[in-house]
C-alpha cells in the first residue's frame, strides 16, 4: 500500500508493520481475523464472524471481504466501523482530491492524496482484506494519532465514485484516445485511414461493374482477382475445419483458494427492460462472491437502466460505473472506462442479454493457470437459443454454431489469430491494459483486439463454456446488427492495411496470410459473391464456362468451377458440423439459404455506406426480456448436480 510504505514516520515501515500485524492476530485469536474482530463491539453475531472467517481461509480472502460480498454485513456500516476502530474520519459523500491526482494509480491501490487546502487529512483511503491488517496492525502499535491526523476512510463504492467524479476529464481522454496516442496507425480513427473508405466504394463499385460488364477481357479480370481473394478464404475455413476435432482436454479446476479475482465488465444502455433478467443470469455464476468485481458501465442518460438495475436488487459486488460524457458513444469506449477500475488479476466482458454457463468463470481461470503467459484470451463459445423464433433467427443459430463450434476452435488449434466474438471473451488484465485497451472508435472491436493481440505476440484459445444470448428476429434489428459487424470489419480491415508490412514481419506471414484471408472472405464474400455466383451461372447457361475453347478461358472456368466448389463445401461444412455439435436441427427453412445470403449482402453494401457517411455510429441492438419463469439456457442441459444455493439464486427475482 503506498500509502504505508512512503511515509517517513518508523512506525510505518513494512517490517513493523508485518511484527504488529501478527502481534495483534496473536492477540485477536485465530477465529477472529482482525479485518473482522472489532465487529463484535458493533453488535455483529460471533457466529457470522466465525462463518465468515472460516470461508475467508478456504478462499484466500479477507473476512471483510466475505461479509461485505455475501450481504451480511453493508458496506458502508463496516467502513463507518472501522473508521471509527482507527480513530479516523469516514467520508460518506464527497471529499476534494488533490489536483492532477493519478486516478489509474488511485484505483489500483485503493488511496488517493487528498487536496490540503480543502481537507484535515491528507489521505483517502478504501482497503481491503491484508490492507486492513496493516492498518488495524499501525493503529495497535502506537500509531493511532497519526492515522487519525493523516487519514479518512470511506467504503470502496464511494472511494470509486469520488476519484471518477474528480478524474472525469482525463477518465473521458483516456477512454476514446489511449490506443491513438500510443499509436495512431492502429485507430480506426486514425487521420491517415480516413481516406480508405472512399477509396474502398469506388473500388467496389468497379469490381461490381466488371461482373456485370459484357466485355470479357474485364470480366476476366475481375473474376481473376475475387477467385484469388476467395480461394484464400475457402483455404483457410477448410483447414479450420479438418483442425477443429483437436479439442484439447481442459485443464483440472482450481480451489476456491487458488481461483483469482475475476473482474465482469458489462455495457448497458437503455436495457431497463432485461435488467432483471441480467442479475439472475450474474448470481447464477458458480464463483466465490468474494473474487467478484462487476462494473455496470451505463450511460449518464440512462437512468432508466440504473433505476431498474436497483430495482432488481444490485449484488453487493457489482457496481454502476457512468461513463463520463464524450464521443463516441459505443461499447468499447464504454468498456475502457472501466478498464482502469476492474480490481480483477482476470477478465470478462457480458452483455445484458448473455447467459453464461454458471461455470464458465472457473473453466476460464483453470485454462489461463495451465496455458503459458503469452496467451492473452479465451474466447467461450457463443450460441444461439431462440433459432426456433423465426427464420432469420433459426440461419442466425447456424451461423453461430459454424463460428464458434467449429471455425474458431479450429483457428485456436492451429495457432492462427482468429476474430473474438463480442462477449464472453476473458482476458488476462495486466495485458489488455499493456495493449491500450480496446479501439474506442471501432464498432466491432472484438474483431480489431484479437488482431491486435498477434500483432503484439499474443495469442488467443478458445474454452469450452458456452455463453447462450437471443438473434434479432424482425428483419430492421437483424440489418442492423449486421451492418455494424460489417462495418467493424472494415474498419479492422482498414487498420489492417495501413502497415501491411509491420503486421506480417510481427504476427508472422502465415498468421498474417490467414487474418488477410479470412478478413477479405468476410467482406468480398457478402458484397460481391451472390454477383460472382449469377454470373458463373449465366456463362454455365449461355457461356462457355462448360466447354471453354481457347486455353484463357481453361483456366478461367477451371479456377471458378474450382472456387464454386470447394467454395460450397467451405460454407456447407462448419454448418453441418456446427449443428452436430450443437444439437441443431434440419428444417424446411433451409431452403431460404439463398435469400439470407442475399440478405447478407445488402448488409454488406449498407456497411460500406455506412462507413463513408456514419464510420462511428454505434447501431443499437435492441433485446427482449426472456419469460421470467424460464431458467437461463445455461442450464436448461446443464448436469442435476447444480446446488439448492445455485437454485435459489435463479429464483432470485
Amino acid at each position: 500500500m503506498r500509502l504505508v510504505t512512503s511515509c517517513p514516520d518508523p512506525l510505518m515501515s513494512p517490517g513493523s508493520l508485518y511484527r504488529s500485524a501478527r502481534r495483534f492476530e496473536a492477540v485477536a485469536g485465530s477465529n477472529a481475523p482482525p479485518e473482522i474482530a472489532f465487529l463484535a463491539q458493533e453488535g455483529v453475531a460471533a457466529r457470522t464472524l466465525a462463518d465468515a472467517a472460516r470461508r475467508a481461509r478456504d478462499q484466500g480472502v479477507g473476512a471483510d471481504e466475505i461479509l461485505i460480498a455475501e450481504g451480511l454485513i453493508d458496506e458502508r456500516f463496516y467502513y463507518r466501523a472501522l473508521a471509527r476502530r482507527l480513530n479516523c474520519a469516514y467520508v460518506e459523500r464527497a471529499a476534494a482530491l488533490a489536483p492532477g491526482f493519478d486516478y489509474r494509480a488511485a484505483m489500483r491501490t485503493s488511496v488517493a492524496r487528498a487536496d490540503p487546502r480543502r481537507e484535515s487529512f491528507d489521505w483517502l483511503m478504501a482497503p481491503r482484506g491484508l490492507e486492513i491488517h496493516k492498518l488495524l496492525a499501525l493503529g495497535s502499535g502506537g500509531g493511532r494519532d497519526i492515522l487519525g491526523r493523516r487519514v479518512a476512510i470511506c467504503a470502496p463504492g464511494i472511494f470509486s465514485a469520488l476519484v471518477r467524479a474528480a478524474a472525469r476529464h482525463p477518465l473521458a481522454n483516456d477512454a476514446s484516445f489511449a490506443l491513438s496516442r500510443a499509436d495512431a496507425r492502429l485507430s480506426a480513427n486514425a487521420p491517415q485511414l480516413r481516406w480508405s473508405n472512399r477509396v474502398s466504394v469506388a473500388f467496389s463499385l468497379l469490381v461490381l461493374i466488371g461482373l456485370l460488364a459484357l466485355s470479357s477481357r474485364l470480366l476476366a479480370v475481375v473474376s481473376l482477382n475475387l477467385s484469388a481473394l476467395f480461394f484464400g478464404g475457402i483455404f483457410v475455413r477448410l483447414c479450420a475445419v479438418a483442425a477443429s476435432g483437436r479439442t484439447p482436454s481442459p485443464p483440472p479446476p482450481l480451489t476456491d483458494r487458488a481461483l483469482p479475482t475475476y473482474t465482469i465488465i458489462a455495457p448497458m444502455h437503455r436495457e431497463a427492460n432485461i435488467a432483471a433478467q441480467f442479475l439472475r443470469a450474474l448470481r447464477a455464476i458458480d464463483y466465490p462472491v468474494a473474487k467478484l468485481d462487476v462494473k455496470i458501465v451505463l450511460e449518464p442518460d440512462d437512468q432508466a437502466t440504473a433505476d431498474a438495475l436497483r430495482a432488481a436488487g444490485l449484488p453487493p459486488y457489482a457496481e454502476i460505473v457512468l461513463a463520463p460524457r464524450g464521443a463516441p458513444r459505443t461499447k468499447p469506449r464504454a468498456l475502457n472506462v472501466a478498464l482502469p477500475l476492474a480490481r480483477g488479476t482476470l477478465l470478462t466482458i457480458f452483455d445484458a442479454e448473455d447467459r453464461p454457463e454458471p461455470g464458465q468463470l472457473r473453466t476460464a481461470a483453470a485454462a489461463f493457470a495451465a496455458a503459458g503467459p503469452r496467451v492473452a484470451c479465451f474466447q467461450a463459445r457463443l450460441a444461439i437459443d431462440n433459432g426456433h423464433e423465426g427464420w432469420l433467427a433459426y440461419f442466425f443459430a447456424l451461423g453461430y454454431a459454424a463460428l464458434f463450434d467449429v471455425i474458431n476452435p479450429g483457428l485456436a488449434a492451429l495457432g492462427l489469430p482468429l476474430p473474438l466474438g463480442g462477449t464472453s471473451n476473458h482476458f488476462r488484465t495486466d495485458l489488455l491494459r499493456r495493449v491500450a485497451g480496446w479501439d474506442a472508435w471501432n464498432v466491432t472491436e472484438d474483431a480489431d483486439l484479437g488482431l491486435r493481440f498477434a500483432r503484439f505476440g499474443y495469442s488467443v484459445g478458445m474454452i469450452g463454456s458456452t455463453t447462450f444470448e437471443d438473434a434479432p428476429t424482425d428483419l430492421r434489428g437483424w440489418l442492423g446488427q449486421r451492418s455494424r459487424w460489417m462495418k467493424g470489419w472494415m474498419q479492422t480491415f482498414s487498420v489492417f492495411l495501413r502497415t501491411p508490412r509491420s503486421q506480417f514481419r510481427k504476427i508472422g506471414a502465415i498468421q498474417g496470410l490467414s487474418a488477410l484471408s479470412v478478413m477479405t472472405s468476410l467482406l468480398a464474400g457478402p458484397l460481391f459473391g451472390p454477383f460472382y455466383g449469377a454470373r458463373l451461372v449465366h456463362d454455365a447457361i449461355q457461356g462457355d464456362l462448360l466447354a471453354p475453347q481457347r486455353f484463357d478461358a481453361l483456366a478461367l472456368a477451371s479456377l471458378s468451377l474450382s472456387i464454386a466448389l470447394f467454395g460450397t463445401a467451405a460454407l456447407v461444412l462448419p454448418i453441418a458440423l456446427g449443428m452436430k455439435r450443437r444439437g441443431l436441427k434440419a428444417s424446411p427453412l433451409l431452403l431460404l439459404a439463398p435469400l439470407y445470403l442475399l440478405l447478407m449482402s445488402a448488409a454488406a453494401w449498407r456497411a460500406l455506406w455506412e462507413w463513408t457517411r456514419r464510420p462511428f455510429v454505434w447501431t443499437k441492438t435492441e433485446h427482449r426480456p426472456r419469460p421470467a419463469q424460464a431458467a437461463p439456457v445455461g442450464l436448461r442441459n446443464f448436469p442435476a448436480k447444480a446446488s439448492a444455493i445455485k437454485a435459489r439464486a435463479l429464483s432470485t427475482p
